[in-house]
């Protein structure tokens, strides 16, 4: 019992700071928090890493300095993207080499590093349960699209578009531009989504399609393994982002608060995303990260016929077995042979398609393990939305902007 209460002050040590050092910690932060608010990221973040130099727990200042390197991250990922995305095109109208490996790792070696100094930072920023940070997104005057001004498209990028009824806002509606109140759930959320965000990149850089071939022959597409270890970090990352996403959870449901939520809890009012939310909603949220890590782990796999059923063909003769997702995170290559795949897409009888899957993923395709209840939770989503209950798209749309 001693040891208990022991941890317990400890927690509580750790969870508390007195009125005037969290307002001499904010007032120190105040200049980078004025940069973000005005779009200047550079300064922001010059401001912020002073501030945390000064002092380390700096939540506010830690913020800060997350979401600018996050949108620094964000905008050079697009401008790599279309840069690579242009040059493949180039390569192609000169029948050259299509897939510019060396420029692609660059790219995803870049991004990753920067992603882990996002993380960082939110993880100071994490320490203290009581940051917040009020910021209008919306409100940033920054040319998205890079078209040398900051046209219309740039000025409704971050605005919420449509109330809770799906119909359009006035253009000179308040609502448009809220001021959000982010606070120490919402950090985890974004620690979510960057270990989400790292896990792809890791994925990307352990395997190694061979592309060019595809686009040559048109018959196949040899898939070998680049760098197991990659593939690891990939499935440790995307393990650690489901953790980050429970703990975001817990923390939403566990306030009592209510004042211009980013992620409200089914008892808040007080949101300007137009996502209605329940507890039902929130119980499908858990549900579904428990699928995501029985599936990565390979403790479920996804069933085939299940899959199959998912969309308005229904197949007389459905496929069967089931899809072990945890074999993409094993250093075996695999190919995928073209023919086959568009025989299979045409075979009433699913053997054709079976055939295929084992073919090509080995034992990545089992006739026998337990079932994971994802494809389950999307029929069920699905019948609700034919049913006139809710739409499949707004419902689709709670569960990525939660995840």
């Amino acid at each position: 019992m001693r040891h208990l209460l022991l941890v317990a002050v400890l927690v509580s040590g750790c969870a508390t700071m007195s009125p005037a050092r969290r307002a001499a910690l904010e007032q120190d932060a105040q200049p980078a928090v004025d940069a973000l608010k005005s779009a200047d990221f550079d300064v922001a973040i010059t401001r912020a890493t002073e501030s945390l130099g000064r002092d380390e727990k700096n939540a506010r200042a830690a913020a800060v300095l997350a979401i600018s390197l996050f949108r620094k991250a964000l905008h050079d990922a697009v401008t790599d993207a279309v840069t690579f995305a242009g040059s493949v095109a180039v390569s192609s109208l000169g029948r050259g080499s299509f897939f510019n490996r060396d420029y692609l790792d660059f790219a995803l070696t870049r991004l990753d590093g920067r992603l882990a100094d996002v993380d960082s930072a939110l993880a100071k920023a994490e320490t203290d349960p009581g940051f917040t940070l009020d910021l209008c997104l919306a409100c940033w005057q920054v040319d998205w699209n890079r078209s040398g001004e900051v046209d219309r498209r740039d000025e409704k990028l971050l605005q919420i578009e449509l109330d809770e009824r799906g119909e359009e806002l006035p253009e000179d509606d308040a609502r448009r531009r809220p001021t959000f109140h982010f606070d120490h759930a919402d950090v985890l959320w974004l620690r979510a989504l960057v270990m989400f965000g790292r896990s792809v990149t890791a994925f990307v850089q352990g395997w190694d399609p061979d592309v060019n071939a595809l686009m040559q022959t048109k018959d196949s597409l040899s898939v070998k393994v680049r760098d197991a270890k990659s593939l690891e970090t990939s499935r440790t990352h995307l393990l650690a982002g489901l953790g980050h996403a429970r703990r975001c959870r817990i923390a939403v449901l566990a306030e009592t608060d209510d004042e211009r939520e980013w992620l409200p809890n089914p008892t808040q009012r007080s949101h300007a995303m137009p996502l209605k939310v329940d507890a039902a909603l929130f119980e499908t949220w858990a549900g579904v990260l428990d699928d995501v890590e029985a599936l990565v782990t390979g403790r479920e796999g996804l069933s085939v016929t299940e899959l199959a059923q998912l969309g308005k063909h229904q197949w007389p003769k459905p496929p069967t077995g089931f899809l072990d997702l945890s074999r993409f995170y094993r250093p075996v290559p695999f190919v995928l042979v073209a023919d086959d795949a568009v025989m299979s897409s045409r075979e009433d009888d699913g053997a054709a398609l079976e055939r295929f899957l084992s073919k090509s993923l080995g034992d990545g395709f089992r006739s026998t393990m337990p079932k994971s209840r994802l494809p389950g939770r999307l029929t069920r989503m699905r019948d609700e939305m034919e049913r006139g209950e809710e739409s499949f798209e707004k419902k689709l749309r709670y569960l990525f902007w939660l995840n």
